[in-house]
């Protein structure tokens, strides 16, 4: 287990700008790690980049020292201040450590976001990639399994994720309760990535009747491609606002958008206006009426405060998972290691088989008829099988032994 070890930036002690310096762009990067692989004179290599961390997981027969740290750094170009920056934040992980660190990233308790869910499937993704490329092996690839299988228990056994604490994911709850038909008409006010977020749940859950409208007639335009009954238009060249039921609204402005003037007629019906901007898009004035419902980034956010608690409550529980799974990586290992010294002992055992029927015996066994010869093979060949397997029994759990005393 000494020889994986782990490299790490993240957000917790480097500045975002930093990190994406280490992005690697789809087009290049299989060359890009092969090189990289080479460089550092690492057995195996895995590279995970997300939005507010970088991991280089690495077997290595030698300790990733600082000189080679800086190595790693002059392969991606990154020099001056930035270097300094990158040197000084980066974590070093090695043997047990290392292993408990990536469960913890794959499980999400290093995350910027406690218990997101999308950190496994960029895990999966990078062990993959590091396979398809032919520049990990077994150590990583047992590290792999162990990381992705021991994540997907921390979600499904314990509570780390079962409380919504995304702006759009409590946004879409919210929405939700208030039990909207499908067809009720909704204006979807800005085409940024958060609205863009909302409109998948939108449309999965079949609402038909949506209208968009955004300062740049394209991008709302590409947010209503392919879908049925869903419209696009210019912020301010809304036709019929009194038409609509719900607002859901994110833009850039420093202004409120929606005002009592922008309503105009809808004041005299009632609307559910979700607001997740910030600074609000939405008047004091209009958050007051009687026959708004108004939900925005205070509320959601505490909500999302109070579920970020409950999730809190549950690093215990996925901290005894992450335990069991380094006693199992550690058997794993150990096991692995062991068929790979063993690997020649079948040919072996096969050889001396072979040269004792065909040299040693070779006149004793043309003495004897072919029922005898068969049944003689018969008897060797389980005789094979048995000193094969049997070591291999033993060995093994004599491993799993010692392990468990450690």
């Amino acid at each position: 287990m000494q020889k994986l070890q782990v490299i790490s930036l993240s957000h917790k002690n480097c500045p975002l700008d930093l990190i994406g310096k280490f992005h690697i762009e789809d087009s290049r990067r299989k060359s890009f790690l092969i090189d990289l692989k080479e460089t550092m004179g690492v057995n195996e290599l895995v590279y995970l980049s997300t939005c507010n961390r970088v991991e280089f997981m690495m077997s290595t027969d030698t300790y990733f020292c600082s000189g080679r740290q800086q190595q790693l750094l002059d392969t991606f170009g990154i020099q001056g201040e930035g270097k300094s920056k990158a040197l000084a934040s980066f974590e070093s992980f090695s043997g047990e450590e290392a292993m408990r660190h990536l469960l913890k990233v794959g499980a999400s308790l290093e995350s910027m976001v406690l218990g997101e869910r999308e950190i496994i499937t960029q895990v999966r993704k990078a062990f993959d990639e590091g396979r398809e490329y032919g520049i990990s092996g077994d150590l990583l690839r047992i590290t792999g399994k162990n990381v992705i299988e021991t994540s997907k228990r921390v979600f499904t056994e314990t509570a780390i994720a079962t409380k919504p604490v995304s702006v759009v994911s409590l946004a879409w709850k919210n929405f939700k309760q208030a039990n909207h038909s499908t067809d009720t008409p909704i204006l979807l006010i800005g085409a940024g990535q958060t609205n863009t977020n909302f409109a998948r749940f939108l449309k999965k859950g079949g609402y038909s009747n949506v209208t968009v409208a955004n300062r740049s007639i394209e991008k709302a335009t590409t947010l209503v491609a392919d879908t049925t009954g869903w419209s696009a238009v210019q912020l301010f060249h809304i036709p019929k606002i009194d038409s609509f039921n719900v607002i859901v609204t994110c833009t850039g402005s420093e202004l409120p958008i929606i005002t009592s003037d922008f309503l105009g007629a809808a004041l005299s019906s009632p609307l559910s206006i979700i607001d997740m901007a910030l600074p609000s898009d939405v008047s004091t004035d209009v958050v007051e009426m009687s026959n708004v419902s108004f939900i925005g980034m205070q509320e959601l956010q505490a909500e999302a405060t109070k579920n970020l608690e409950i999730r809190a409550q549950e690093i215990d529980a996925c901290e005894a998972i992450l335990n069991e799974a380094i006693v199992q990586f550690d058997e794993q290992v150990r096991q692995r290691k062991l068929e790979v010294a063993m690997r020649e002992i079948p040919q072996t055992i096969k050889d001396i088989k072979d040269t004792a029927m065909g040299e040693v015996f070779a006149k004793e066994l043309d003495q004897l008829d072919e029922t005898s010869k068969q049944v003689l093979e018969k008897i060797l060949g389980y005789m094979e099988k048995k000193y094969i397997s049997v070591p291999m029994k033993l060995a093994k759990k004599v491993i799993l032994e010692n392990t468990r005393n450690n």
